[in-house]
């Protein structure tokens, strides 16, 4: 009996180890938060490249339908430089609450819940397998940075987290007309990774 009970307390132990694994940045918390992780039967390097092919979140992306890199004068950089370079700019076209998966390309929008929004982005880190941007406002009204990190989970799958945290005199109001839908968004974007990279 012991020894059943032993390996119930080895198996608890190892289910908490498993979650308290991340590699997400420590931030300040925040007013509130939106977040999500899945560990996907993948590789960490198809993952990395899925989250920042940003031309092909529209044939996936359930949350971010557009996502356009551009100069700090918002003018849209070539094709080739569409991916996350820090200190260029993002406008992202974002439904919130998600549209239903499974999306694709030529799904329409819901227009009573498309949003847009201007980041920057803060840090492109491949050999730490972590990515950030800013949402561009004055950061007494409101701040926000989100981050997304790809690693390896204990049982060798790809472990894919993203957090934003919201901080500023808006944040409030922000989780009270958006928090619900966001925390919708977030968990619907790793759902559509999951079936994107495991077919």
């Amino acid at each position: 009996m012991l020894y059943f009970k032993s390996l119930a307390v080895l198996s608890s132990l190892a289910v908490l180890r498993a979650a308290a694994q991340t590699n997400l940045p420590d931030v300040p918390p925040g007013v509130f938060n939106a977040s999500a992780r899945i560990e996907i039967n993948t590789t960490v390097d198809a993952l990395w490249n899925a989250i920042t092919n940003f031309p092909t979140y529209p044939d996936w992306n359930p949350f971010v339908r557009s996502a356009v890199v551009t100069d700090e004068l918002f003018i849209p950089l070539p094709e080739s430089e569409q991916m996350p370079i820090e200190n260029k700019r993002l406008i992202f076209r974002v439904q919130i609450p998600p549209l239903p998966l499974p999306v694709s390309a030529s799904t329409p929008d819901n227009p009573l819940h498309t949003q847009y929004s201007l980041e920057n982005i803060t840090h492109v880190q491949p050999e730490l397998g972590r990515l950030a941007w800013k949402y561009l406002a004055p950061e007494a009204a409101l701040s926000s940075e989100r981050w997304t990190a790809v690693s390896t989970a204990a049982d060798g799958k790809a472990l894919y987290e993203s957090r934003e945290v919201f901080n500023g005199a808006l944040a409030a109001t922000i989780e009270v007309l958006y928090g619900t839908g966001l925390q919708e968004a977030f968990e619907a974007q790793a759902t559509a990774l999951k079936l994107l990279l495991e077919g």
